[in-house]
């Protein structure tokens, strides 16, 4: 299966294909969440991480997520965040479709978070 960054797969965006592959929770409705409900996976690279982090993240970079799938809980609502949003989506596809793992994506990513939780 060819996936891009842009969550483009053999030519079909995921966002659009209409299987309800793709669950987004926005920054407002992570900020109601239950620390201890959640699993917050941020999958930039460590070096992004220099820039902030949303506290009790796990770091799982992108390219790594696939091999490390067995650090996902398995109780716990697992959101996946990146630092817009959209390098996340298509981990949440790729987890769902190629493992039937439930995932949600942080709609607008870390710099969504930063704005919403400063007010």
């Amino acid at each position: 299966m060819l996936l891009n960054m842009l969550g483009w797969i053999k030519g079909k965006n995921i966002i659009e294909d209409g299987n309800n592959m793709l669950k987004e929770i926005t920054s407002k409705e992570l900020l109601k969440k239950t620390p201890s409900s959640i699993q917050l996976i941020d999958i930039r690279e460590p070096y992004e991480l220099e820039d902030g982090y949303i506290s009790g993240h796990t770091n799982i970079p992108m390219g790594d997520i696939l091999d490390k799938k067995d650090q996902l809980s398995k109780t716990k609502d697992i959101i996946i965040y990146c630092n817009t949003g959209n390098r996340s989506k298509p981990v949440v596809y790729m987890l769902k479709k190629l493992h039937n793992i439930s995932t949600y994506n942080l709609k607008g990513g870390y710099k969504d978070f930063l704005k919403i939780s400063a007010k």
